[in-house]
């Protein structure tokens, strides 16, 4: 059996350009939740590094960054000249490996899903709720923003909500929850962290 997971974490990391020998050893004695960031496109790696760091912070996690990828064609919705979030998500959950709890998709081009009688809903991020797959495009966090601190604390926010959807953290009604519902607004400057409700359910769930 040691065998057996020592074999599935090494066919994780290959898949995501590790190279790094002593890196590699570390996370196969890792016992954290292993969360691949996938690139798509152009994303800084100021704040991709920003990212990595954030989230294995925040959550107990091991961060782990993948070659960048194009996103998918099909996924393409020409009339509107953006991608859409759900068919990338399924591409990201296809691609998942068993070992890897989740890959997060990031990229800087705008992404849309279905929502109500709307067919093509703007977004900033869309997450399975649990899964292994979420997706947050930068496209729109630049609104109305102050500042460049303002922006990654908008990207990490968004981050931090999709991935709790992929661990299985439901919307929550306090206003100031980094899970509260955004409902088409941006809300993400009044968000503060996780409240003390989300935090138990996460215990629980991790």
């Amino acid at each position: 059996m040691r065998w057996l997971l020592s074999c599935l974490f090494m066919f994780a990391l290959a898949s995501c350009n590790q190279h790094d020998t002593k890196a590699n050893a570390r996370l196969i004695n890792n016992k954290k939740p292993i969360v691949v960031l996938q690139t798509l496109g152009n994303i800084s790696t100021t704040d991709l590094a920003f990212i990595q760091d954030s989230m294995q912070a925040f959550y107990p996690v091991t961060t782990v960054l993948a070659k960048e990828k194009q996103s998918p064609p099909h996924a393409w919705h020409a009339a509107r000249k953006r991608w859409r979030a759900d068919s990338i998500i399924a591409w990201l959950k296809v691609n998942t490996p068993d070992s890897v709890r989740l890959t997060v998709g990031l990229m800087t081009d705008d992404i849309s899903t279905n929502k109500g009688n709307i067919a093509d809903y703007g977004i900033m991020g869309l997450g399975y709720h649990p899964g292994k797959a979420c997706v947050v495009s930068t496209y729109r966090l630049t609104k109305n923003i102050y500042s460049k601190e303002t922006f990654k604390q908008r990207l990490f926010k968004v981050v931090a909500h999709e991935m709790g959807h992929n661990f299985g953290l439901p919307h929550c009604p306090n206003q100031h929850c980094i899970m509260v519902d955004a409902e088409g607004k941006m809300k993400l400057d009044g968000e503060r962290d996780l409240c003390n409700d989300c935090r138990q359910k996460l215990k629980q769930l991790l």
